[in-house]
């Protein structure tokens, strides 16, 4: 298979990082006709898409060199390359996928294409009835707001367009300016590219949700390398805050000229490997847990891993802890301590169950049982130092080797700063001991100094002398008295 170059292409460039991961595999999944995908994606992306027809646009020749040598053999499978303001404006594709978003869709030769005029492009290909999937980075998500400060990378030669839309509500407004209607739209974490949750925004209004979102927040990834402070807390507050669409860190969208939306409301990928699926149903919300081998956007038969069943209502059960640890609201600590850890869910996280309103726990399904010491453990690793201290003891289990707080497994400058503050104050109290300790040395030595002074000039008077004389008969009378006894046992 050899690329067809449309112009504009960029020949030594190739785009790293591209969109993938298994819950973006189920949005591809739902493509359908002649499938145009836009910009970079990953492979196994690719692959979800199980459409007949399908073309690949990218801007670099070394990407599309490697797409059409992984995909030579797959029948109905073309590869272009160049920006996408050269494609025909002819509409001949039934879904456009631009799951990367429309920032790497130009090239250095299409200076100057905007947002807008990337959207128009994509627009202008597609055929009545069709469909659209894009998705769009947020500019000032959470993942930009904690990120630390650092030198543009070589990817970072674009001028920022100030066009592009700047929240989920501008994003909609843009699509149904154009003529579309927007069918799911979906806030991402943790990151644009590679999300593990898409939630709905209504989704996310719904507090009833907020127990399953708050653990799916918690257990949707660690970020990749060090950061001002880790998001998974804070995400949550945001969360509690109604702001979890607002600063999500990208946004994803499917629309239509008409028709009805047939992909799930939430899709949670786990690191245990189901995919989770949250539908709304006139008895409530339901989930699925599903084949992360075989994604669909509506899963039946092989897709599915167990029987839809409804979504626990409730708190998070690591909040209400966190909260009552934070109150020293002891008995209320320590009877869900009781109820958790006395109970079938001891070897569930705290992240992965949620109280209902008569104080029972209910397992989301979100990972897999485990001993009941690692799931206490990390909970005691979630909570502040001061509370991890009081966690312990109440728990009974040994505290952290030096007494340090716990902090999770995130290089985050905030983490890193309290424990250079915790680590600087018990350094200035070993030195404020290790000076009271030397001035009363110091001063015993001085003592004994004198004392020895004293001594020397009370050996020097007469009285002195008498005694050291004294001393001296004392101690050879006592030296003769040992020898004549000695002799006469021997005789």
């Amino acid at each position: 298979m050899i690329p067809l170059l449309l112009g504009g292409e960029m020949p030594h460039w190739s785009d790293t990082d591209p969109a993938g991961g298994a819950a973006l595999a189920t949005l591809a999944a739902a493509a359908r006709g002649h499938t145009l995908i836009v910009g970079p994606h990953s492979f196994p992306l690719i692959d979800a898409v199980q459409s007949r027809q399908v073309t690949v646009l990218v801007r670099g020749v070394p990407d599309a060199e490697a797409l059409a040598a992984r995909y030579a053999s797959r029948a109905g499978f073309e590869v272009c390359c160049g920006s996408v303001a050269k494609l025909a404006a002819v509409p001949a594709y039934d879904t456009v996928l631009a799951l990367d978003g429309l920032d790497r869709t130009g090239t250095t030769e299409s200076d100057g294409l905007t947002w807008a005029d990337g959207l128009a492009a994509l627009l202008a290909v597609l055929r009545p009835g069709g469909q659209l999937l894009l998705g769009c980075e947020n500019p000032a998500g959470l993942h930009r707001l904690l990120a630390l400060s650092e030198e543009p990378g070589s990817g970072d030669w674009a001028a920022g367009d100030r066009g592009a839309p700047a929240g989920l509500p501008q994003l909609r407004e843009r699509i149904v300016g154009a003529g579309m209607s927007v069918l799911r739209d979906y806030a991402a974490y943790p990151s644009p590219r590679s999300p593990r949750l898409l939630a709905s925004s209504a989704a996310l209004a719904d507090r009833s949700l907020h127990g399953f979102f708050s653990g799916a927040l918690r257990r949707a990834g660690t970020p990749e390398g060090p950061v001002l402070a880790d998001p998974r807390p804070v995400a949550v507050q945001m969360l509690n805050s109604d702001l979890a669409a607002d600063l999500a860190p990208g946004w994803f969208v499917l629309a239509a000229k008409g028709g009805q939306a047939t992909l799930p409301e939430v899709v949670l990928a786990t690191e245990s490997g189901p995919i989770h699926h949250l539908n709304r149903t006139s008895q409530g919300w339901i989930q699925q847990a599903t084949n992360p081998d075989a994604p669909s956007p509506v899963p039946t038969g092989r897709n599915l891993l167990d029987a839809p069943s409804p979504v626990p209502i409730g708190w998070n059960l690591l909040d209400a802890l966190l909260d009552a640890a934070r109150g020293r609201d002891l008995p209320a600590l320590r009877a869900l301590l009781t109820a958790w850890q006395g109970g079938e869910l001891a070897g569930i996280d705290a992240d992965e169950i949620v109280v209902d309103g008569d104080g029972r726990l209910h397992d989301l399904g979100l990972g897999e049982s485990q001993d009941p010491g690692p799931a206490l453990r990390h909970f005691i690793e979630a909570a502040p130092g001061d509370l991890a201290e009081l966690i312990e003891a109440m728990a009974g289990i040994e505290a952290a080797a030096g007494g340090a707080a716990i902090r999770p497994g995130v290089e985050a400058f905030r983490e890193v700063a309290a424990a250079h503050d915790r680590l600087a104050r018990e350094l200035g109290e070993a030195r404020t001991t290790i000076n009271w300790y030397e001035e009363r040395l110091a001063a015993r030595d001085t003592e004994l100094a004198r004392a020895y002074r004293i001594i020397a000039l009370l050996k020097g008077t007469v009285p002195g002398r008498a005694a050291t004389a004294v001393r001296g008969a004392l101690r050879t009378g006592k030296k003769a008295a040992r020898t004549a006894l000695h002799q006469i046992r021997k005789s």
